[in-house]
């Protein structure tokens, strides 16, 4: 077992994370004869398992034992994981597609890059260098014409998207799942974008739920480094060195997280990180670090910064719902904070949800009554003494029964003249009447709408998925606005099933998310 294949099992068991979809794929191909271990991550289409994933060498070959040899043998496993990590990535850009975007993924036709896989690992495994380099290159080029479909897509893709799938998919994603989606970002064209989204699959890869919403860190810094080393000695990804000359922005940048370490630990109060600006100075910084966040020096650094603000903004949280009531804090701070929090923590924290929780936490007031009165004292009563039942005869009425009577006699007559009332009772129920927005901007992301009372009630088309947090909550603003302009007080948005997804009011401004 190769030093990556320990790491890969170590995660593993520190995550202990469930088997994923991929993992039951791969189960199943262990059953097939002929399929190699590499082949397992991705069946073949269009081409027999058993002859694409061949790796023996012809009849009367010598084993590979000179240098050369084993280096051909490195990159056709190189090779492999190349097509393993992009079908990966590939399952779960769709799955976001799918269940965040509601859109119908259109996944990619890899059936050259599996073809030119195929020659590479057959014609690698001669002894002709030059037909070898051939092979390789025109497989890396069609690896490259996948990864850049990939990197189109993914573009549409929101960092608070891939955080809710990563978080919330079951079964959860893999550790070799999430090795393939931080070895994709690194390699991708850089944006602020790309790097945020680097910057969570890490922290989700090298720590892991110890419930309360807080994480832990699987290891101490330098295990934690010189993993993070190991990964990019095995990905073909692009030449990252901590070079003299920049050690001194390394040291800079590490110096700047550990410091922001320090001061949310310090704070008292959350309003002291607010009041500090706290949260945007980190996304400023981050954002300032550039290509040089991908150093292994400074992505250990920023995902231990990660997990401990984000354990200590539970903290305060909690901490001040013990002295306020849930719904001061919610006028205080709404969901202002909420994106930019999660962005610097590495993962989804929303104020409303950890209120939510510590609600739960506490006793309830009714269930307590609920089980004072299931532990009272039952009463006991004793039977009708038997001179009282000799005043009742055979023909006595009781008059419980007479009661009863009435009332089936009075509900067998309401049948028999329901269906002549129907139709005027059905004129008496109130019906929200429809309503047109006339704004088309507001309009965009709307199918029908309609009033009641002081509410202004909107299903929301697909695009509405399709937008990030922030886009959903300026836009559902815009709608308060326009709805205020008519008279109106409330607004909320349902989706197609006719659930909630959205409230706005003079006080708060919700997004419940799909």
């Amino acid at each position: 077992m190769s030093i990556f294949d320990e790491l890969v099992e170590e995660l593993k068991e520190e995550n202990l994370l469930e088997e994923t979809v991929l993992d039951r794929r791969r189960e199943r191909s262990e059953a097939n004869a002929g399929v190699s271990v590499s082949a397992r991550e991705f069946p073949a289409v269009g081409v027999a398992a058993d002859a694409l994933f061949e790796t023996e060498l012809p009849d009367g070959s010598p084993e590979p034992s000179t240098a050369t040899d084993q280096s051909q043998d490195f990159f056709r496993k190189q090779a492999m994981e190349e097509v393993s990590t992009l079908q990966m990535v590939e399952h779960v850009l769709s799955g976001i597609e799918r269940e965040h975007m509601k859109l119908i993924p259109k996944a990619y036709d890899d059936l050259d890059v599996k073809k030119a896989l195929h020659r590479f690992m057959q014609v690698g495994a001669m002894s002709d260098n030059e037909k070898s380099s051939e092979a390789e290159s025109a497989f890396y080029a069609e690896a490259q014409n996948w990864s850049t479909s990939l990197s189109d897509r993914d573009r549409n893709i929101s960092v608070a998207n891939l955080r809710r799938y990563c978080e919330n998919s079951r079964p959860v994603l893999s550790s070799q799942a999430l090795i393939a989606l931080a070895r994709f970002f690194r390699n991708a064209p850089f944006s602020e974008a790309v790097r945020g989204k680097f910057d969570f699959v890490m922290t989700r890869l090298f720590s892991r739920d110890i419930g309360d919403e807080k994480r832990k860190l699987l290891f101490p810094d330098s295990e934690t480094l010189g993993h993070i080393s190991t990964l990019y000695s095995k990905w073909s990804s692009l030449s990252v060195r901590e070079d003299e000359q920049d050690r001194s922005e390394v040291d800079g940048a590490v110096g700047t997280f550990r410091g922001f370490i320090a001061e949310a630990e310090a704070a008292e109060k959350f309003d002291d990180l607010i009041s500090s600006d706290f949260f945007n100075r980190i996304r400023l910084f981050k954002e300032q670090t550039n290509e040089a966040f991908f150093l292994p020096t400074v992505v250990a650094a920023a995902i231990e910064c990660n997990v401990r603000i984000g354990n200590r903004f539970v903290e305060l949280i909690k901490s001040e719902q013990d002295a306020n009531t849930e719904g001061l804090l919610e006028e205080k701070y709404g969901y202002t904070y909420d994106t930019i929090i999660s962005n610097a923590a590495g993962k989804t924290l929303l104020l409303q949800d950890l209120l939510k929780e510590e609600a739960l936490d506490r006793p309830n007031t009714a269930e307590a009554e609920t089980q004072a009165a299931a532990t009272a004292p039952h009463l006991k009563f004793e039977r009708t003494p038997a001179d009282e039942m000799a005043r009742w005869s055979l023909f006595a009425v009781n008059k419980w029964l007479v009661a009863v009577t009435v009332l089936v006699i009075a509900a067998c007559g309401g049948i028999l003249f329901w269906p002549e009332t129907a139709a005027s009772a059905d004129s008496g129920i109130d019906i929200a009447p429809a309503f047109e927005i006339s704004d088309p901007a507001i309009k965009a992301h709307l199918r029908e709408a309609s009033t009641n009372n002081e509410t202004l009630y909107a299903e929301t088309a697909t695009t509405w998925d399709g937008l990030s947090e922030d886009e959903q909550k300026e836009f559902l603003s815009k709608a308060y606005v326009f709805a205020k302009g008519k008279g109106l007080r409330k607004v909320s948005f349902l989706n197609a099933r006719g659930k909630t997804v959205a409230f706005a009011s003079e006080s708060r401004v919700d997004i419940y998310g799909p």
